[in-house]
């Protein structure tokens, strides 16, 4: 027969701190997450655990195996009687089954779940040396490895040194496996662009073959010259080394870190003429639609300014390309 003492709980009057405002917060058991820190009583004890009210409508429980003390727990009732007051940590919820399980254990401070690609985190702690790197206590699910080849040039760590920081390069649950590095990945990985994401970046410098801009990923990615349309372009038309650009991710191929970039706004109906006004149209088209009005400037017009002359040129150039295109399309 297990051992119980039962006693009537009292009203629940435990609540929690809202971690953001500091200021009591109503709980539910829909509302427990995982890991969350909570304050409870102990409301009875048998062989197997004690249960435990931590303000919601059903109490938690903690498992022999989850309650702490200096030693070994042979017997709840030697470390846990009704009415302590506990520290206690949630470990999963079954709403359905209205059934809160509980722990003692502090339990680490990145679950697998938490541990995103690039990642940062600061206050690692070396526990381990091998040939090829060094494992760290980072508070997680287990002990991550840096390699040497991830560390600046020259670093050696000592067991009990502290790396900071270091970058998730790998989570997998399944192989058991976390890896670091202390050299500062790119703003955006590869792991996170995906096509037709639109990004911002500049223009680092122009080819034959596109234009090359800098998005924040670890290599630069391509706006092809073919991305503005069939037939001969010249991309310094269009873009000029430094400008700030918007586009849109036509390809990604992570393992080979390639990018391909088309630039947004561009779109099929920029090489037709359109009879809307400049306003309902798209800046290429009304470039396209400058330039024809500046062919049919009648005689005896005052002279362009200088300015007015580069903007007629480029005009021309487009207007060029545009029609070659709209040519091309026709055939």
């Amino acid at each position: 027969m297990s051992e119980e003492v039962i006693i009537a709980p009292e009203s629940p009057s435990v609540t929690a701190e809202d971690t953001r405002s500091g200021q009591p917060m109503s709980l539910s058991i829909e509302s427990l997450k995982p890991r969350q820190a909570l304050p409870g009583k102990v409301t009875r004890v048998d062989l197997g655990g004690a249960f435990i009210d931590i303000g919601i409508e059903v109490e938690g429980f903690i498992h022999i195996s989850q309650i702490q003390a200096t030693g070994p727990v042979t017997r709840v009732a030697d470390v846990l009687k009704v009415g302590d007051e506990v520290q206690v940590y949630v470990v999963s919820v079954n709403a359905a089954a209205k059934r809160v399980d509980l722990t003692m254990i502090r339990p680490p401070s990145y679950g697998w779940s938490d541990l995103d690609i690039g990642l940062k985190i600061t206050d690692a702690r070396v526990v381990a040396l091998e040939s090829f790197g060094a494992f760290i206590d980072f508070d997680g699910p287990k002990h991550g490895l840096v390699p040497f080849n991830l560390m600046p040039k020259g670093k050696r760590p000592k067991v009990d040194d502290i790396l900071e920081p270091v970058w998730v390069i790998e989570a997998n649950e399944d192989k058991r496996r976390i890896g670091f590095t202390m050299i500062e990945p790119p703003a955006l990985l590869w792991e996170k662009i995906k096509r037709g994401d639109v990004l911002q970046g500049t223009i680092t410098r122009i080819e034959r073959k596109g234009a090359f801009v800098d998005v924040g990923a670890e290599r630069e990615g391509l706006i092809r010259s073919t991305s503005f349309g069939a037939g001969f372009v010249n991309v310094s038309d269009f873009v000029t080394v430094g400008e700030q650009v918007s586009v849109r991710v036509a390809k990604v191929d992570a393992a080979k870190k390639q990018l391909d970039l088309a630039m947004e706004g561009i779109d099929p109906q920029d090489f037709e003429l359109s009879s809307a006004s400049e306003e309902a149209i798209s800046p290429m088209a009304a470039a396209f639609q400058r330039a024809q009005r500046t062919r049919r400037e009648p005689p005896g017009a005052p002279p362009p300014t200088r300015t007015e002359r580069k903007q007629n040129e480029r005009d021309e150039i487009l207007a060029r390309t545009l029609q070659q295109l709209q040519s091309n399309r026709e055939k």
